[in-house]
């Protein structure tokens, strides 16, 4: 099995996403810009493949993976088997302090795919060796910019050729 782990902010919206106090309700900051506006950008890029999605945002911790997931266009929602935070797991606590790269590669040690890739906003902690394994998408954009759209189909063909 294929496995592409997908960030939300910084790559299908701006990064600049904060919850308003008191609540749990995802807001984005960046005026011009709306949540998910590059959803379908992702969703086109990824169609030719037949890869699973793993959640590696940090909206399941915020709202739920359910409610996380319900976010996404319906045929990505689909592909969506897990998320890389699972509370009922015993590190569960220890989400929050890790790095996205060692919560991925732990979520790759677990499920052992095939092949994988992550399209993220976040290269901290990424070891050289597996930077071939990273989408890197720019934060202030995500996906909304056409240099990292061609980036993304690009790392997607040489992936899962």
């Amino acid at each position: 099995m294929d496995v592409i782990f997908l960030d939300f902010d910084g790559v299908l919206h701006p990064s600049d996403v904060w919850c308003e106090q008191g609540t749990r309700e995802p807001r984005l900051r960046t005026p011009g810009h709306e949540l998910f506006e590059s959803a379908s950008v992702f969703e086109a890029a990824v169609a030719p493949y037949p890869a699973k999605l793993v959640l590696s945002t940090t909206w399941v911790q915020t709202v739920g993976f359910e409610q996380a997931r319900a976010r996404l266009p319906e045929a990505l929602q689909r592909r969506v088997i897990g998320a890389t935070y699972d509370p009922a797991a015993p590190n569960a606590w220890r989400f929050s302090r890790m790095r996205r790269y060692d919560t991925i590669a732990q979520d790759v040690a677990r499920r052992q795919p095939s092949r994988w890739l992550a399209v993220d906003d976040d290269v901290l902690g990424w070891p050289q060796d597996e930077l071939e394994s990273l989408a890197l998408i720019p934060a202030a954009l995500g996906l909304a910019c056409p240099a990292a759209q061609q980036m993304l189909r690009s790392r997607l063909a040489t992936r899962f050729v």
